[in-house]
């Protein structure tokens, strides 16, 4: 029961930021997962990605699109191709020939994170 609270709070925190950001927060959820040792991390991305597969996004997508705020050939664009390299990258993984361990997965994470960190808050500062 403490589990299934704790991980409602998560999706409802990682919810609330990806509304504000347009970010959806895997990493701080993998974090926050591999923390209080719920789940193994390969099945622990494995269930954000099923999470990815659902319309999560779908009340900010409505508040964008009656603002006008929403570039559909872009959107459809990176959406086909983030689909070819999430199965392109999920085959590094889990594939036959998956070569990635659980610390290596975890060091690629919190590079791109801190260098996402990075350029967002110089752009926030000089910008």
């Amino acid at each position: 029961m403490e589990q299934i609270l704790l991980e409602s709070i998560l999706g409802l925190i990682s919810g609330i930021f990806l509304g504000i950001t347009g970010i959806f927060p895997t990493g701080i959820v993998l974090i926050m997962l591999d923390l209080f040792k719920i789940g193994d991390f390969k099945s622990n991305i494995g269930s954000i990605l099923l999470l990815n597969l659902f319309p999560i996004s779908i009340g900010s997508v409505y508040s964008y699109y009656k603002s006008k705020k929403i570039n559909f050939s872009l959107g459809f664009i990176l959406l086909l191709t983030v689909i070819l390299g999430s199965y392109l990258g999920s085959k590094m993984v889990v594939g036959t020939k998956s070569f990635l361990t659980d610390r290596e997965i975890k060091y690629i994470t919190s590079f791109m994170s801190l260098i996402t960190g990075i350029v967002f808050f110089i752009s926030a500062y000089y910008y």
